[in-house]
């Protein structure tokens, strides 16, 4: 894991979570937590503002993430239905994404009911 800096934005690059699109086995990834600190700097008044030094611990991982570069072994095949990623991956994701008003009407589509109206 490593931080991507642009000014007083930083954020943590997770290759851990997306082994996958690299043609590497993806096993279920470590949680992620969210720095709330960071998430609330802004450049607002800040125009002369020495942001190296702000950012000097993140920085500072930054000129060191050749050490953790994420290994895994390549993916064979495809993955299974029941591979534990792919559970992991079910149970945390929300398939479809509609607007409340809209909840009803897909529950009927996906159950082909014509008598849902």
């Amino acid at each position: 894991m490593s931080p991507l800096i642009c000014f007083d934005i930083v954020e943590w690059h997770r290759p851990e979570r997306v082994l996958r699109q690299f043609g590497l086995q993806q096993g279920i990834p470590p949680s992620c937590s969210i720095e709330q600190h960071l998430h609330s700097v802004d450049r607002r008044g800040r125009h002369k503002y020495d942001w190296e030094a702000f950012h000097a611990q993140y920085i500072t991982l930054w000129a060191s993430r050749a050490e953790r570069i994420v290994t895994a072994p390549p993916m064979v095949g495809a993955m299974q239905f029941h591979d534990p990623y792919m559970e992991w991956y079910r149970r945390i994701t929300r398939r479809l994404i509609t607007p409340p008003l809209h909840r009803d009407q897909m529950r009927c589509i996906r159950r082909h009911s014509s008598d849902c109206y």
